[in-house]
C-alpha cells in the first residue's frame, strides 16, 4: 500500500493553488527533489510566498514527494483552512457552491470521487456526511452510529456537510 502524506493546512493549500494554476506533478516533484521553488513562485506570481515551502515542510516532517505521489492528509482544519482548500483542489467557493458557518460547511455538492478525495485529505477533527434530500423544512440528522453514510451512486452528485467531530458528536 502506499503511503500517503501528512500536509499541515497551509502546506496543502499552497500545494492546491500551484496545481490549480496548472502546475504538474512531474515538475512538482523535481521541485521537491531539488529544493527549487522558483516554478511553484512563477506560476503563482506575486498571489502567493513559496520561498520556505520545501524548508518548512522538511522542518515539520511533512514527506511533500509522497502526498504529491500518493495523496496527503491534513493535519489540522480550520473553517477557513477547508474553504480555500475546497476553492483551490475542488473549485468551490463560499457563499456560492456552500454556506459556511461557526463549525461547519453545509450544501456542498460533490461527485463520489470528489467527496472520496475529500474525506482521504481531511483532518480528523472533521467529519464529512452525506445528506440525504429531503422535504423542505425537516431538520438534517446525522447517523445515530457515527458511522460515514452511504454515497450517492457513481457518477451521481450528492450534498454534502462537513461538521467539526464536537459538533457532529452532539447531534
Amino acid at each position: 500500500m502506499e503511503k500517503q502524506g501528512r500536509f499541515s493546512q497551509k502546506t496543502a493549500v499552497l500545494l492546491e493553488r500551484v496545481r490549480r494554476l496548472g502546475l504538474s506533478d512531474e515538475v512538482l516533484l523535481a521541485s521537491a527533489a531539488s529544493g527549487d521553488v522558483k516554478p511553484l513562485q512563477e506560476v503563482s506570481g506575486n498571489d502567493s510566498d513559496y520561498e520556505d515551502f520545501f524548508v518548512y515542510g522538511e522542518a515539520h516532517g511533512e514527506q511533500i514527494a509522497e502526498g504529491i505521489r500518493n495523496g496527503y492528509r491534513m493535519k489540522f482544519n480550520t473553517i477557513g483552512g477547508l474553504q480555500g482548500w475546497l476553492k483551490e483542489r475542488l473549485g468551490r467557493e463560499a457563499e456560492t457552491d456552500f454556506t459556511a458557518s461557526v463549525g461547519r460547511i453545509d450544501g456542498l455538492s460533490l461527485t463520489v470521487d470528489e467527496a472520496e478525495l475529500l474525506r482521504g485529505s481531511l483532518a480528523s477533527n472533521w467529519f464529512l456526511r452525506e445528506v440525504p434530500l429531503q422535504a423542505e423544512g425537516q431538520a438534517d440528522q446525522a447517523s445515530a452510529s457515527g458511522d460515514a453514510p452511504a454515497l450517492s451512486a457513481s457518477g451521481q452528485n450528492g450534498t454534502y456537510s462537513l461538521l467539526l467531530k464536537f459538533l457532529h458528536e452532539r447531534d
